[in-house]
């Protein structure tokens, strides 16, 4: 299958989750997206070990879908999603390094500033068993962040530009205020980021 059907199917299903809201036709979009991107990402032509790192990336992300689209809210769900998403962060991490993340930016400050900040705001609204969950998993995406924009690729940062949006937006909704449109907001972001990731690390990966 060429890929370009699977970015096709992809465009797809994200419109149909997105136009889903709270519908149960839900259940079946969202576990679909991140498996069309690890068929995007397998049909690639990657070496097997950059292809087994994507496809590892894709299911941590996929189990994290998972556990937050479970029916309740309840704590447990949310904790194991969020242990699924901080998987996937690291794993992330762990290949923009591998691309030669690993140096000294000014981009740290303003990353600092606004996970600190942003935990901050949050911190009335946080409970106990969510606190210390909660702080690692935003260190994390801040870190992802910080070594996606050491990498000059523009898909790649705003990815993670993107991926952030939508976790800040989740976690506003989720601790602070639910607004009508929070899903629609989290959800697009999300796809977005995602799709702009695996596509650059796919390109950035083939040519080396």
């Amino acid at each position: 299958m060429k890929v370009n059907r699977v970015l096709i199917a992809y465009g797809l299903v994200s419109c149909m989750e997105l136009l889903a809201s709270h519908s149960a036709i839900r259940y079946v979009t969202k576990p679909l997206l991140m498996i069309l991107l690890g068929i995007f990402v397998y049909g690639f032509g990657l070496k097997p070990a950059m292809r087994n790192a994507l496809l590892c990336t894709l299911f941590f992300a996929w189990l994290g879908d998972v556990f937050l689209l479970i029916p309740g809210g309840a704590a447990l769900y949310f904790q194991l999603g969020l242990g699924a998403f901080l998987i996937m962060q690291i794993t992330y991490i762990r290949q923009f390094v591998k691309l030669g993340a690993l140096r000294w930016s000014y981009v740290l400050v303003p990353v600092l500033l606004y996970v600190i900040g942003f935990l901050a705001f949050l911190y009335p609204n946080l409970p106990a068993a969510l606190l210390a969950p909660v702080v690692v998993y935003a260190l994390a995406l801040g870190s992802m962040l910080y070594f996606a924009f050491q990498i000059s690729n523009f898909e790649l940062r705003w990815g993670a530009f993107l991926f952030v949006v939508s976790d800040s937006l989740l976690a506003f909704g989720k601790f602070y205020f639910e607004y009508p449109w929070n899903s629609f907001a989290v959800m697009s972001t999300y796809i977005l980021a995602q799709l702009l990731l695996i596509r650059a690390l796919c390109k950035l990966q083939l040519q080396r």
